[in-house]
C-alpha cells in the first residue's frame, strides 16, 4: 500500500501499529531508493565474504554496525531529499541544494568510514589466505 492511499489522522495507539508504519517506510525506501538497494547487495556480499573467510564474531558485529550506519545515513538522506522537494515544490533553490549536498555528504562520510572498517577487518584475513594458498 502506498503512503498516500490511507492518510493517518490519529496517533498510533499501539506498538504494532507503529511497527507497521516503520516497516512501510523502510519498504518504501528499498523500492524507491536505488542506492539503498545497492547497499543491500553490498551488505550481502560482505557478510558472505566474512562467512567464507571464517571471520570471528566480533568482526561480524563491526561489519553489521557499519552496514547499519550506512543504511541509516541513506534513510536520513532520503528524508532530507523528500522534505526539500516537498517544501520547494521541486523548484531549484540554492539553500535546498546546500541541504541536499550536506545530506549526501553524511552518506559519503559514513560510507568511507565503513570502507576503512572493512579494510581493517578483511585485509589481514585476505593476506592470510594469499600466504596459505599462494605461498607468499
Amino acid at each position: 500500500m502506498a503512503l498516500k492511499d490511507k492518510p493517518q489522522t490519529k496517533k498510533n495507539h499501539h506498538f504494532f501499529q507503529s511497527l507497521k508504519h516503520a516497516g512501510s517506510g523502510v519498504l518504501f525506501a528499498i523500492r524507491h531508493e536505488r542506492n539503498l538497494r545497492r547497499d543491500l547487495i553490498v551488505a550481502a556480499v560482505v557478510f558472505i565474504a566474512a562467512y567464507l573467510l571464517r571471520l570471528p564474531g566480533t568482526s561480524f558485529l563491526w561489519l553489521g554496525l557499519v552496514i547499519f550506519l550506512v543504511f541509516q545515513a541513506e534513510l536520513w538522506n532520503s528524508v532530507a531529499e523528500y522534505l526539500v522537494d516537498l517544501s520547494t515544490k521541486r523548484k531549484f533553490n540554492p539553500l535546498a541544494k546546500v541541504i541536499k549536498d550536506l545530506s549526501a555528504g553524511i552518506v559519503l562520510l559514513t560510507a568511507l568510514f565503513s570502507v576503512v572498517v572493512g579494510l581493517i577487518i578483511f585485509l589481514p584475513a585476505l593476506l592470510q589466505v594469499l600466504r596459505t594458498q599462494l605461498g607468499w
